[in-house]
């Protein structure tokens, strides 16, 4: 699955002692492209990637927390006594081996009746990295 590009990410590093030989706490903000538009009566499923983050070699990552929230969303309202949803339904981080970057997985569900198209365009995302940089 490709990764999707981010957009404002933001980086701070901050010095922690532990666990085991943790050193370091980077936490990530920014924003994350989806695009999600569906039409009368469908469902998807979609999940969207995207790496955040410094490159860790992989004995230097522990691991990762991240959290994610619609940003920038619409709908388009064709009738009358439509109904649609569109809900995260779960946000996971862990380390990417291809890239040594964190990969955040990010998956939706979305569900329309008649006369409702919804759309998402972007994500916010929180991640939490902890890893280990050698002095």
């Amino acid at each position: 699955m490709p990764a999707t590009g981010t957009l404002n990410e933001q980086v701070i590093e901050a010095t922690v002692s532990g666990p085991d030989g943790a050193n370091r706490l980077f936490t990530c903000t920014g924003q994350a492209w989806t695009y999600i538009w569906l039409g009368d009566n469908q469902q998807s499923v979609p999940t969207f990637t995207f790496l955040v983050g410094p490159e860790l070699p992989r004995p230097q990552f522990y691991r990762a927390i991240a959290s994610a929230s619609v940003t920038s969303s619409g709908v388009n309202v064709m009738g009358t006594g439509g109904w649609g949803s569109v809900s995260i339904e779960s946000v996971e981080a862990d380390w990417d081996d291809e890239s040594s970057r964190t990969q955040v997985r990010v998956e939706f569900n979305a569900t329309t009746g008649p006369g409702i198209h919804p759309s998402v365009q972007r994500v916010s995302y929180n991640v939490t990295i902890l890893g280990e940089i050698p002095a």
